[in-house]
């Protein structure tokens, strides 16, 4: 029987596609035996990783060259991701095995455009043009692949579960950021907003989970005088992001570039006001300020004042938030998501 091979990386790896792929394979994606998931990356040092890349590369091309795959649907980011995800997909090429092409990366456009070689975008550009079918999370990717030649371009929204059972929410001032701490997601920009949020409401705490740039977080939050109300708990897993938002009072994201951050959907399911840029497909999430508040990148007074605003009003933060809640519900539930995908894969699996 023939198949249809997912790669990307385990579910127990750090990032968003690892939530997604765990998502799916919790929802039963593998249930019936046409799917089948191979890992492509792990968490773990240069060696171990490597062997699971050319182990997971002899799998799929053995496959391949028995007559076993149907479609490949390859989880693509930036950087190492796709060179690594390109190798697979010229095999697939090679064998002439349908392959969908599934962009995550809010940094795509820069990657593609900014950081690769005149002869790395000219070979990009020729993979991703000959794909079979490509799967994007905002309207912003979907032109940017339209712009180079990609066919046949879907946006497909990240799954999440709805029904698994939550902490009860709690009352507090605290406001929640989960990602890597880094420029990129804009954790300096929150910093210094929080500076003034404190100026309006004294009692707010900041708890900035993730790695990254722990020294320099430290260092800025020491020098803005606000060290003391800032909490840095490292990488949260899941059970303990779970607790995080139960106590949040607002959930913030106030990235540079994202494409459909699973931290803000984590965020709607669990009722959490959401403060997010204007950046990917987020708007789209957030209906364009009705189920969150919506921002500009590096706008630290609007930034202060949404959050402020979300706190002073809880009335308006929890009707915002149960609107949020029911747009997940009818737009990025697991199961409805899981049902697209496979119809996409009746239509192309040979």
């Amino acid at each position: 029987m023939k198949r249809v091979i997912m790669i990307g990386p385990s579910p127990s790896a750090k990032g968003g596609i690892a939530t997604v792929i765990g998502t799916l394979l919790r929802v039963g994606y593998e249930r019936d035996g046409h799917c089948r998931f191979i890992q492509t990356h792990i968490s773990a040092g240069l060696v171990r990783k490597a062997w699971v890349a050319l182990w997971a590369l002899l799998r799929v091309t053995c496959l391949m060259a028995t007559g076993q795959v149907a479609l490949l649907h390859a989880h693509v980011a930036s950087e190492a991701s796709f060179w690594r995800k390109a190798i697979f997909i010229r095999v697939a090429q090679f064998f002439g095995c349908p392959v969908i092409f599934h962009l995550h990366s809010g940094e795509f456009r820069v990657f593609l455009e900014q950081r690769m070689s005149p002869g790395q975008r000219k070979f990009a550009v020729a993979l991703m043009r000959r794909v079979d079918y490509a799967l994007v999370l905002s309207d912003d990717a979907a032109q940017l692949l339209s712009g180079i030649g990609v066919r046949n371009i879907e946006l497909l929204p990240n799954p999440i579960e709805i029904n698994r059972v939550s902490p009860a929410r709690q009352t507090s001032s605290e406001i929640l950021f989960l990602g890597r701490l880094d420029n990129k997601k804009g954790v300096y920009d929150l910093l210094r907003a929080f500076k003034y949020v404190r100026d309006q409401v004294p009692e707010a705490r900041l708890i900035l989970g993730g790695e990254g740039e722990v020294a320099q977080v430290r260092e800025l939050a020491t020098a803005l005088g606000i060290l003391n109300a800032v909490e840095l708990p490292g990488w949260v897993n899941e059970a303990q992001r779970s607790v995080l938002l139960a106590r949040a009072a607002v959930f913030v994201l106030p990235s540079h570039f994202e494409q459909m951050p699973m931290t803000v959907l984590e965020a709607m399911v669990a009722g959490v006001p959401v403060v997010a840029t204007r950046v990917g497909g987020v708007p789209c999430m957030l209906e364009n300020g009705a189920c969150g508040k919506l921002v500009d990148v590096a706008d630290l007074d609007a930034l202060a004042s949404a959050i402020t605003g979300l706190l002073v009003d809880r009335p308006a933060a929890q009707a915002m938030a149960e609107r949020a809640h029911q747009r997940v519900l009818k737009e990025y539930e697991a199961g409805v998501v899981l049902s697209r995908l496979q119809e996409r894969y009746a239509a192309l699996a040979q």
